[in-house]
């Protein structure tokens, strides 16, 4: 293996980790931040990064093939079993008031369409991090 394609495989892995940490703390924290000035952006922009999160995840295979390092790698999946519940607990909040409830996020009027559908993504983004994170982790070289 060359030394360019080990370098590609881990900094991708760990763009991948950097990727998904920051989602997850992003929505764990829009709760404290609330709506601003300009409405419901931050869960636009949210709603925007969840197929670069999904991407990630999907990046995080590439350094089976480095088997040196991949032990020390597993290691980053730890602190995302803390996050996850963190991070689940405002979307499913999310999910009874838009999707359900018919309540926009910052307004008291109806949601609009893309506000229904921001928790079931959500939660489909989550589920993907976590299983490509649980596969990661399990998978033996």
């Amino acid at each position: 293996m060359r030394f360019a394609e080990i370098l590609l495989r881990l900094g991708c892995n760990l763009v991948g980790w950097m990727i998904i940490y920051s989602h997850c703390i992003w929505l764990a924290v829009i709760p404290q931040i609330g709506c601003g000035p300009d409405g419901d952006e931050i869960f636009r922009l949210s709603l925007g990064f969840s197929p670069i999160a999904i991407g990630a995840a999907l990046l995080l295979g590439l350094a089976h093939k480095l088997p040196t390092v991949v032990g020390y790698l597993k290691w980053l999946a730890l602190p995302l079993i803390l996050l996850v519940p963190l991070t689940v607990s405002p979307v499913l909040a999310a999910l009874e008031t838009t999707t359900f409830g018919s309540m926009g996020f910052c307004e008291s009027i109806a949601a609009s369409g893309w506000q229904r559908a921001w928790a079931p993504i959500q939660i489909v983004t989550l589920l993907i991090i976590v299983a490509a994170s649980i596969l990661f982790v399990a998978k033996r070289n």
